[in-house]
């Protein structure tokens, strides 16, 4: 596996794309934890604010669903150099069907409403992958792209016994062909070792993996 990208000198066996800043999906990452089990509530978050919410009950309702939103913003900062709130993205996307309003909750992120937010609002170059393979993402990590994958939450904690797919985005920055690895930066991750540039083997990875994602050109 993976001899395509030996046989070319132009990619090399290790890859990062470096200097890739770190978002949660709350405003508060050391919070995260807590939050997710429970222990206290989004809008104990102080820094909601931040968010481009309106209230810390509007935080709260949006924060759960961030995980997309938080990839976009890393790489809209990464790349052009732009800090834009994440509730306030969240919320264009909306306008583009990339998430649809429930009394209860935000369901999305649905991607080809995504892919148009992006090109429209930020000039971005992206595409839907509806078959994507580990092959696939480190092709694209090679070219310099972007990887938003889908993949279960439980990927913060990669030798759990769990193997559902699917349901959380993950952005994927770098790989390690040397050791069959993968890094990425997780929205959701509950502590600094699985937040920014976590790693997971391949094998784990797919444990995960629902085999779809999105690319966002260099």
């Amino acid at each position: 596996m993976f001899g395509f990208l030996r046989k070319r000198e132009s990619h090399p066996s290790v890859f990062l794309i470096e200097n890739v800043p770190y978002y949660s999906q709350w405003e508060s990452p050391d919070l995260v934890g807590a939050i997710i089990r429970e222990e206290i509530s989004a809008r104990d978050d102080l820094l909601w604010k931040k968010s481009g919410a309106k209230s810390s009950e509007e935080y709260e309702f949006w924060a759960n669903n961030m995980c997309g939103m938080a990839c976009l913003k890393m790489v809209l900062e990464h790349k052009l150099n732009k800090n834009v709130p994440i509730v306030e993205l969240g919320k264009e996307c909306l306008r583009y069907g990339g998430y649809v309003l429930k009394p209860d909750t935000i369901d999305g992120l649905y991607y080809a409403p995504f892919v148009r937010f992006i090109k429209h609002e930020f000039d971005l170059d992206a595409k839907v992958v509806g078959r994507m393979s580990v092959d696939r993402i480190v092709r694209e990590l090679a070219f310099g792209n972007y990887v938003i994958a889908s993949v279960h939450h439980e990927i913060r904690s990669p030798d759990s016994s769990a193997f559902q797919k699917g349901g959380h985005l993950v952005l994927v920055l770098g790989y390690n062909l040397e050791e069959n690895k993968l890094f990425f930066h997780n929205p959701s991750g509950d502590t600094p070792q699985n937040q920014s540039h976590a790693t997971v083997s391949f094998s784990k990875f797919k444990k995960f993996f629902a085999g779809r994602g999105i690319v966002i050109k260099k």
